[in-house]
């Protein structure tokens, strides 16, 4: 099922996005305080980049080439 996006895939990109922030965090504020704040704060844009990702793997799945009528 490829293009899928299933629990396990929700949670890697979850983590990968958290390292991500986590380290930006790190590396501008020169404090964990200042990683976990990015972590918490990134997490808005982690949900909305997901739904994105969702939307588009449903309208890649999606058969509708045919019409309705």
């Amino acid at each position: 099922m490829r293009g899928q996006m299933n629990p396990r895939t929700s949670l890697v990109f979850f983590s990968i996005c958290g390292v991500v922030d986590f380290v930006f965090g790190l590396v501008k504020f020169h404090s964990v305080v200042g990683g976990i704040v990015a972590i918490v704060c990134g997490l808005r844009l982690t949900g909305l980049l997901f739904l994105i990702f969702r939307a588009s793997s449903w309208k890649a799945n999606d058969d509708s080439g045919a019409s309705d009528t």
